[in-house]
C-alpha cells in the first residue's frame, strides 16, 4: 500500500518513508517559509489578528534591575515621573511612525523624548525589548547583551523610567518595553547619551530646546490577539520533529527485525540536525532586545 510507504520503510527497498526522507525535509523548509510569508501578508491584511502578549509589569521591571545592579555593589535606581513620560512617548511614537529602532525614521532622537519630557540630564541611556512574555525574561535578555548589561549596570545612573506599552507594529499586536536611564548630577562635559554601547554627544543647541513631542492617539487594543505566531510555529515544529524521530526509530527497529544493515550514516545525520533544531526550539523566544 502506497499510504503505508509514508510512514515505514519499503517492504522490498528498504527506502525510508517518505515523510523522513531528505526531500521530504526540504518541502518542509518550504512550507515553513511560506507559513512566515502567510503570517506577514495576514499581519498586514488585518492588523492586530496576530500577536505575542505578555504579562509584564512595570514596576516589576525597576525591582528587577535594581537587583541586579545591587548585586554588583551599585546602587539602586529612583523611578522619576519624566524618564516614565519619556518612556512613554518613545513607545508610543514608535507605534506611530511604525518602527522599531533608537532612532526615528524622522529624525527623533532618544534625548528628544527625555528632554522633550522636562527631564535635564548630563548622562542618559536607553534599552529597548518588544515581544517577551514576562518582565524576568526582559531582565535576562539585557543582563545577556553586553551593551545593555553595561547600561543597566552603569554606576552614573540615579534615575529609571520605564514604559510598558501594547500596539500593532509592523501589523502584529506588540508589548514594547522601553528602560530610559539618567542622572541631575553636574558631571563633567557636554550631556551624554548612552545607545547601544555608544556614547552620543548632545548638540547644545538640541538640549538647550526642548522638543515639542506630542502623544500617538492610540487605538485601544481589546483582548489578546487570534493567534500567536511564535507559539503556533514553534509547536507545529515541535510536532513535526517529534514525528520525524518516532519514523526515525521505527524505521531503525523495522529494518533490525527484517536482518537489513542500512549504513548508519544518513540516519545519524537526521537525528543530529533534528537535536539542533528541537534544542534551539526550546531554547528560543520571540523577544527582541535592542
Amino acid at each position: 500500500m502506497i499510504f503505508r510507504n509514508f510512514f515505514l520503510p519499503h517492504k522490498d527497498t528498504h527506502k525510508k518513508a517518505h515523510l523522513i526522507s531528505w526531500e521530504a525535509i526540504l518541502i518542509y523548509i518550504l512550507l515553513f517559509i511560506l507559513l512566515q510569508v502567510g503570517f506577514s501578508i495576514v499581519g498586514y491584511a488585518k492588523p492586530g489578528v496576530l500577536g505575542i502578549s505578555g504579562d509584564i509589569d512595570q514596576k516589576k521591571l525597576i525591582e528587577l534591575t535594581n537587583v541586579e545592579r545591587e548585586k554588583q555593589g551599585l546602587p539602586p535606581v529612583a523611578e522619576n515621573a519624566a524618564l516614565d513620560q519619556a518612556a512613554a512617548l518613545k513607545a508610543q511614537n514608535m507605534f506611530q511612525e511604525n518602527y522599531w529602532a533608537h532612532f526615528a525614521p524622522s529624525g527623533k532622537t532618544p534625548w528628544d523624548f527625555i528632554l522633550g519630557s522636562g527631564y535635564k540630564f548630563t548622562y542618559a541611556g536607553e534599552n529597548l525589548a518588544k515581544n517577551f512574555y514576562s518582565s524576568d525574561e526582559v531582565v535576562s535578555a539585557w543582563m545577556a547583551s553586553t551593551t545593555h548589561r553595561e547600561n543597566l549596570l552603569n554606576p552614573k545612573y540615579q534615575d529609571i523610567g520605564i514604559a510598558v506599552v501594547e500596539g500593532v507594529l509592523n501589523g502584529q499586536k506588540t508589548t514594547l518595553v522601553v528602560q530610559e536611564f539618567g542622572t541631575t548630577e553636574n558631571l563633567p562635559g557636554q550631556p551624554l547619551v548612552n545607545v547601544s554601547g555608544k556614547q552620543t554627544v548632545v548638540p547644545i543647541q538640541e538640549y538647550n530646546q526642548k522638543p515639542e513631542l506630542l502623544a500617538a492617539v492610540q487605538t485601544p487594543l481589546s483582548g489578546k490577539p487570534l493567534l500567536d505566531p511564535y507559539s503556533f510555529s514553534r509547536t507545529a515544529s515541535l510536532g513535526l520533529i517529534s514525528l520525524m524521530v518516532i519514523l526515525l526509530v521505527a524505521d531503525f527497529i523495522i529494518l533490525k527485525k527484517r536482518g537489513v544493515f542500512r549504513i548508519a550514516s544518513s540516519r545519524v545525520a537526521h537525528m543530529a540536525i533534528l537535536g539542533v533544531a528541537a534544542a534551539t526550539l526550546l531554547n528560543s523566544n520571540p523577544g527582541v532586545i535592542l
